[in-house]
């Protein structure tokens, strides 16, 4: 499996269909551009990598995550997890 969609796997498996009670106590405040429906967190990695977690929420339980990759602040791919009738993995590169 991609070490990317490994990354979003953990955090799927782990927080898929939390409370934003719950989020709160192990993430901590989201950033300022998050709303009721979406909160943001960044993680830094090695200076000129940064994710930014995107925890989505319906009815007070999270029902997506996606994770943006950044290098040197610009965006770079977006990985997430697709929950259609076929559930799968997806990364966009973005250009």
């Amino acid at each position: 499996m991609d070490p990317k969609v490994q990354k979003l796997k953990v955090l799927i498996d782990k927080y898929l269909n939390k409370s934003r009670g719950e989020i709160y106590i192990i993430f901590g405040s989201p950033s300022d551009a998050s709303d009721q429906e979406i909160w943001f967190y960044t993680k830094y990695r090695l200076g000129v990598f940064r994710d930014e977690i995107a925890f989505v929420f319906h009815q007070n339980k999270i029902c997506d995550i996606v994770i943006t990759e950044y290098f040197l602040w610009k965006e770079r791919r977006n990985i997430f997890y697709y929950e259609g009738q076929n559930p799968q993995y997806r990364i966009i590169e973005i250009n």
